[in-house]
């Protein structure tokens, strides 16, 4: 299945908006040497290794980004539009793990209830 185009545009607006390190879409080296390509890589996010988003609608390539070291979250058709409380939330949830210098004013690192 294709990237989902507008789960990655997206998440390069909600870089933009909340001035965060989001690369839209992205190619991700897997341990066996081949790539996959996934929506967005959020390298400050997830884990010490950087979060990658997949539309849920493709678990395939879910599948393969997990063999990665990085955080992989499955989104629905709601991440297909930027709405700012929706992926401050998500983000907060995903944890902060880039440069404490860099943490951006609205995170709180609230998981989801």
């Amino acid at each position: 299945m294709p990237l989902d185009n507008d789960i990655a545009n997206a998440w390069r607006e909600c870089g933009l908006h909340l001035h965060i390190r989001v690369i839209a879409p992205f190619q991700l080296d897997l341990p066996d040497g081949s790539t996959v390509d996934v929506e967005a890589f959020l390298p400050d996010f997830g884990g010490p290794h950087g979060a990658v988003v997949v539309s849920r609608e493709d678990e395939p390539r879910d599948v393969r980004a997990s063999s990665a070291r990085v955080f992989v979250s499955l989104v629905g058709t709601s991440y297909r539009q930027f709405e700012e409380s929706l992926f401050r939330a998500t983000l907060d949830d995903w944890g902060w793990h880039g440069a404490e210098s860099s943490r951006p004013s609205w995170y709180t690192g609230t998981p989801w209830s």
